[in-house]
């Protein structure tokens, strides 16, 4: 069936219209970077961080404060059901820092502290290997002093029974050995102590000696803690499923600078060149405030002049 050129023109023009309309719907209907606010909420909060669930909430309300400040709008809001998790996860990371503060063994994470640290480690080796040594050679000699009071003491009962001084020997002996075992006891909880503290320097020096490309150090009772990345937080979008952990902080400025930063990727940001900002992947500053360059790198990625 043949249109005619009236009918053929009008076709020509929805389709025309189509084309344009189609684009800017779907694009008007889009959300736009800073549109809306991104929902958060709080998941698991581990308790040997020694902070309350209200006190990590409102560190948590700070930092994704920040980021709305600048832009006088609010880019994040705390919800029930919100997109972003927000947990705080105790592990080996938290557990070294604590071990070394209750040692009053100052961090800063600067390349001299680690170089410090590394002075530190070296010591506490020398002083585990010395100790060592002689735990066990001391507990080599209670094993043989047992071993013949057992023997001698056995002896005896299939005899049919001691003197009053044999007896009185056995005791005296049998309380010495006592005594040893609770003392060579001591010092085995002792060892294991300072093998903790150890272990704790190893864990911290490499988080540093990462940050700043230095030389790793190795050691053979550190398990799964060497190799990996030591990161303060981190944040993740996994098939969908958003997600901020932070593992370790020093104080309760860094935990908001820490979330702060996660908060900055979950806006898209990446990595900033500027020690200062937030954005840097290092924490150097416990400024509660955006630099700068966070303000000119959020105002670009949302649209605003």
């Amino acid at each position: 069936m043949a249109h005619s050129p009236k009918t053929t023109s009008w076709m020509l023009i929805l389709l025309l219209l189509a084309v344009l309309i189609i684009p800017t719907v779907l694009y008007l209907r889009t959300p736009r970077p800073c549109q809306e606010p991104i929902t958060y909420r709080l998941g698991k909060v581990d308790e040997r961080f020694d902070l309350t669930r209200e006190e990590f909430g409102t560190a948590v309300n700070m930092a994704a404060a920040m980021w709305g400040k600048p832009v006088s709008r609010d880019l994040f809001r705390e919800d029930p059901q919100g997109n972003i998790e927000v947990n705080l996860v105790y592990d080996y990371r938290q557990e070294a820092t604590d071990r070394l503060k209750s040692l009053n063994i100052k961090i800063d994470r600067s390349k001299n502290s680690c170089e410090e640290l590394k002075a530190r480690l070296d010591s506490l080796k020398m002083e585990y290997e010395q100790k060592n040594a002689a735990l066990g050679g001391d507990l080599t000699v209670y094993h043989s002093r047992t071993n013949a009071f057992n023997k001698e003491a056995e002896s005896w009962n299939r005899s049919g029974g001691v003197s009053e001084n044999v007896h009185s020997r056995l005791m005296k002996e049998k309380s010495e050995l006592n005594n040893l075992r609770d003392h060579l006891h001591g010092r085995q909880e002792e060892m294991k102590r300072l093998m903790e503290t150890i272990n704790s320097l190893v864990v911290v020096i490499n988080e540093v000696a990462s940050n700043y490309n230095l030389d790793l150090v190795d050691h053979q009772n550190i398990g799964q803690a060497i190799g990996r990345e030591f990161c303060e937080g981190n944040y993740e979008n996994k098939k969908g499923r958003q997600s901020i952990t932070i593992f370790q902080f020093d104080n309760d400025y860094r935990l908001v600078r820490v979330l702060a930063h996660e908060f900055g990727h979950a806006l898209g940001l990446d990595h900033s060149q500027n020690e200062d900002a937030v954005m840097y992947r290092l924490i150097k500053s416990n400024t509660l405030e955006l630099a700068s360059d966070d303000v000119a790198t959020l105002k670009n990625r949302c649209k605003i002049q």
